[in-house]
């Protein structure tokens, strides 16, 4: 019998060790895939298909009050967003003086689509521990599939986070939030954003991602100081 037992010991922590490495193997592929989609979709895009400005009198009918700003739209939804957040985060510390870095998150009046986590990234705003939790909000959407629009694993992300769910509940009915959501769906129809992440930049031009960081990062400078793109 203890034979047996053992046999079946062996066979169960292989059994393991396999469902451990194909999670493992499953993992590293999926990165790889997603890493290998931007740079062919999002690094190949051609310039004339990245860079726009709008008219003189869209920038003066803007809801942006901030012409020397870039502003970023993300959403919690988008990989590409998350895969650069080291490299936007090193922009923020470029910003000239008398300038100032922005993220929105991609809102609409639809409740599906990347805008629909809107309404958590203006209550982490407001509450002020929006940057601190983002990292694990990007996590709960992109790989665990979380679904905030249900209240309970909401609740339980927010427990997990150490994030008051009294409190959370409570800011998110407040007027800041709902005067926040409403600024980014300005922005985000007035600029026609449909996809993340987009580059808002001196309310006048709107950049998508057409090459590596930091040469990006020094493209979106010169749009924001010398109203110049650089060539790729």
């Amino acid at each position: 019998m203890s034979i047996n037992n053992g046999a079946a010991q062996k066979g169960l922590f292989r059994s393991k060790g396999f469902f451990i490495g194909y999670t493992l193997l499953v993992i590293i592929i999926s990165s790889l895939i997603t890493t290998a989609c931007f740079h062919y979709f999002v690094l190949n895009q051609d310039p004339q298909e990245s860079l726009f400005s709008i008219s003189s009198s869209e920038i003066e009918n803007s809801p942006i009050k901030d012409d020397k700003s870039i502003i970023e739209i993300f959403s919690y939804g988008c990989h590409y967003c998350a895969i650069n957040e080291d490299n936007v985060a090193q922009l923020e510390r470029r910003m000239p003086e008398g300038t100032r870095f922005v993220r929105l998150h991609i809102s609409s009046d639809k409740t599906t689509g990347l805008g629909r986590f809107a309404p958590m990234f203006a209550t982490l705003s407001v509450m002020g521990i929006e940057s601190q939790h983002r990292a694990s909000a990007y996590k709960a959407v992109l790989e665990d599939n979380i679904d905030f629009s249900d209240n309970s694993k909401l609740e339980a992300w927010l427990i997990a986070n150490g994030i008051d769910v009294a409190k959370y509940q409570q800011v998110s009915q407040s007027a800041q939030v709902k005067e926040l959501i409403a600024y980014m769906t300005a922005v985000t129809a007035h600029y026609n954003v449909d996809a993340t992440p987009t580059f808002i930049v001196g309310k006048k031009w709107i950049a998508l991602q057409d090459r590596e960081f930091p040469a990006f990062s020094d493209h979106l400078l010169s749009l924001l100081e010398h109203d110049k793109a650089l060539e790729k």
